[in-house]
């Protein structure tokens, strides 16, 4: 009898806090390289939520907005820790020269979205 391969989690599956249905502030910020004020501040939170309340609706919207930006960045590129580091540094011409960090810190994440959905279609450059 033929055994299928494992398939990988997706992203959002692998960042997810243990045991709950919320984003891991900890994996996340792990994944990007930011400490913990510096999370805090991104998501306009205070530190202490990024432990006591995970579920608060600002932290999560903040996180999965980070996760779908590296979902779109990973289908570029084919690696999780590249799409993270292009993300925090790679800037876009379009933008200003912003990065897709700051860009999402700002609320534009669909935006981004949308710019690197077109440049993995090759109509934008």
């Amino acid at each position: 009898m033929y055994t299928y391969p494992a398939l990988e989690p997706p992203v959002a599956e692998q960042l997810r806090e243990p045991g709950t249905p919320y984003l891991s502030p900890a994996l996340v910020g792990e994944l990007f390289g930011f400490q913990v004020q510096e999370l805090a501040e991104r998501a306009h939170v205070h530190r202490n939520t990024l432990t006591a309340r995970i579920q608060a609706p600002q932290l999560q919207k903040y996180l999965q907005d980070m996760v779908r930006v590296l979902t779109v960045a990973m289908e570029m590129t084919g690696d999780e820790k590249r799409a993270a580091f292009l993300l925090r540094n790679e800037p876009l011409r379009a933008f200003n020269y912003k990065t897709a960090d700051t860009l999402v810190k700002e609320g534009r994440t669909d935006a981004v979205v949308a710019y690197l959905e077109s440049l993995a279609g090759g109509a934008a450059g």
